[in-house]
């Protein structure tokens, strides 16, 4: 019998191509559309948040430098020189490199009235490379505080105008101060530029290379001149870059002076992902097409309903019911199609849900990790008589030790603790208890009464569901004496200066006190104790991760092997940053790269000879 038009093995082979190929095609282009909406808006609330970061660190630190140099300036207003305070607040600080004073003389000129450094020399060195600073100081003069980045570096110049009370003329001081934290944070940026500038545009801190220009050289500025008339402290843009680059700028304005902070994101490489989404789908639509027109080519007139119900189907996948399955009632090609179908659509509905739950994963774990980065503090420190040095490394990307030093009316505390647990819940309350002991620190309380306090925050945070355990000391370089109170940690091993090999019985653990942990009960009340150093003692805080430190085939390293550790790195009694980096290089030769069970924390201090 002839036919007319086209038969139905073409009929099929049509449909089963154009089907899939239209509706994954309609599928691809929403995808593409939504996945690139909600990957802007990640990105400028990612760029958001990094710049109102560092728009306050920029505040903080710089209004700390202001402080700091306050009472220099008004030693200088009331006696007209730089006496003790100068040299008493250079002594002790390490954010100023110098202090110049200068006022105009009676021709008009500016000259200067003095000058205090840190390093003798290094300030007139300094203004003579500056060839001329009188337009400097007119500005100044005119605005009242300027900021510059003369050498590219982490040094920032602060220019600011004083009236004296006592006299009528004014003076204008000249403060070079050092900001090497600030500076690293906008370096230190990945995946976006970040740029401190001020109101015309000039760089004082961005990535390596840029400071000392002008960001309008790179992008348009006019939606910060927007802002700042709608009165506007932050914000987004989308801004033509140099090259027809489309960038995605966030701002936020600082509170020091006129200062923002602008972050800059290629929206190229932002979308990126996109990219790669598109190419793995055509993959994906090849393979479909490939097995339609195999299915098609062996199909028969009984096929018809086979080919009803996938085309029925294909269209519920096409408005977003993802969970639709087809029957398979032959074992045949359209069978095989039918599974084919099924795992098209599990793969699919199970890519979205782990797309939307990887997205929700890492938004958590980066807001964890912003936090607890700024928990910790330097490894290597000198106060209050005592040389400490620490090492910490997370079991994940959020941990859920802690440790701390601080120093309050001369006598030095050691914060020590272990939440339940690690990852984002125990990184979540170990910032809590930073966020607690910086304001315990200004209370001038005893290690007990410190730890009544450490422990109500933490139950208030947490009701009870994780808790920590935590051990607090207070050391006074006048008597010696190491106040400590416990709260169920590991108790500190005191190491005593000896003549001679270091025994097992030399390891004395600060145990007379112990406590229930924090968090248990809100209203637990805390013992403390104290014990008497002498010049040359040494004590190791640790948590309970370092024992626990397994080898790739699963043995632990153990507490003799610890014990063994502590005694053999301290032996002959070395500085204690050699004892640190011996126990961590032995401690890591065991492990071989095997993950870690728990976080490990522990740092050692030593009582220096004069005790200061």
């Amino acid at each position: 019998m002839n036919h007319r038009g086209l038969s139905i093995r073409y009929k099929i082979l049509l449909l089963l191509t154009l089907v899939p190929l239209v509706t994954l095609s309609l599928y691809l282009v929403l995808a593409v559309r939504v996945f690139e909406s909600d990957k802007l808006a990640y990105v400028f609330e990612s760029g958001s948040s990094l710049a109102r970061t560092l728009s306050s660190q920029s505040t903080t630190d710089l209004n700390s430098v202001l402080s700091l140099s306050k009472p220099v300036m008004q030693e200088f207003l009331l006696s007209g020189s730089f006496g003790p305070v100068a040299k008493a607040v250079f002594e002790s600080e390490g954010k100023l490199d110098w202090v110049a004073v200068y006022s105009k003389n009676p021709e008009g000129k500016f000259e200067k009235s003095g000058i205090v450094e840190k390093i003798v020399g290094s300030g007139d060195r300094d203004i003579l490379s500056f060839q001329d600073v009188t337009p400097l100081l007119s500005e100044s003069l005119e605005k009242g505080r300027l900021l510059r980045v003369p050498f590219k570096d982490d040094r920032i110049l602060l220019v600011e105008r004083v009236v004296n009370d006592r006299s009528p003329d004014v003076k204008i001081f000249m403060i070079m101060s050092r900001l090497p934290d600030l500076a690293n944070s906008f370096r230190a940026t990945s995946g976006s530029e970040v740029f401190l500038v001020n109101d015309q545009g000039f760089i004082l801190f961005g990535p390596a290379g840029s400071e000392a220009s002008y960001l309008s050289q790179k992008m348009p500025l006019d939606f910060l001149a927007s802002a700042k008339e709608k009165n506007l402290n932050s914000g987004t843009e989308l801004v033509q870059g140099g090259q027809g680059k489309s960038l995605l700028a966030s701002f936020s304005r600082s509170n020091f002076g006129e200062l923002t902070v602008i972050s800059v994101v290629d929206r190229a490489e932002a979308l990126r992902a996109v990219d790669i989404l598109i190419r793995r789908s055509l993959v994906f639509f090849v393979l479909l097409l490939a097995a339609s027109v195999i299915v098609s080519l062996f199909a028969s007139g009984s096929l018809t309903s086979a080919l009803t119900a996938l085309a029925s189907a294909t269209r519920q996948v096409a408005e977003g019911h993802f969970d639709i399955r087809v029957a398979v009632r032959s074992r045949d090609e359209i069978g095989g199609l039918a599974e084919s179908f099924n795992a098209m659509a599990g793969e699919v509905s199970r890519l979205m849900g782990e797309t939307a739950e990887k997205a929700r994963m890492e938004s958590e774990l980066k807001t964890a990790q912003t936090v607890q980065e700024t928990l910790f503090p330097p490894t290597q420190a000198t106060m209050g008589g005592l040389q400490i040095s620490g090492h910490y490394e997370p079991a994940s990307e959020c941990g859920g030790d802690w440790w701390h030093y601080c120093e309050v009316d001369g006598k030095v505390f050691l914060w020590i603790g272990d939440a339940t647990g690690h990852g984002a819940p125990a990184a979540l309350i170990t910032s809590a208890a930073k966020s607690a002991a910086t304001i315990i620190e200004r209370l001038n309380v005893d290690p007990a009464h410190a730890m009544e306090l450490l422990n109500r925050a933490i139950y208030d945070v947490s009701k009870g569901r994780i808790m920590m355990t935590f051990f607090l000391a207070c050391y006074d370089p006048v008597t010696k004496l190491l106040t400590y109170a416990n709260a169920s940690h590991e108790a500190p091993f005191l190491i005593q200066q000896k003549e001679g090999d270091l025994k097992k019985r030399d390891l004395i653990p600060l145990n007379e006190v112990n406590s229930p942990r924090l968090g248990q009960e809100r209203e637990t009340k805390y013992e403390q104790t104290t014990v008497q150093l002498n010049a040359g003692d040494r004590i190791l805080f640790y948590t309970d991760g370092i024992p626990d430190i397994e080898n790739p085939a699963k043995d632990s390293w153990g507490e003799r092997e610890f014990i063994k550790s502590i005694i053999s790195t301290n032996s002959s009694f070395p500085p204690i940053e050699e004892s640190v980096s011996t126990m961590v290089a032995q401690f890591s030769e065991y492990r071989k790269g095997a993950p870690l069970k728990d976080d490990i924390t522990f740092f050692m201090t030593r009582c220096s000879e004069d005790g200061v």
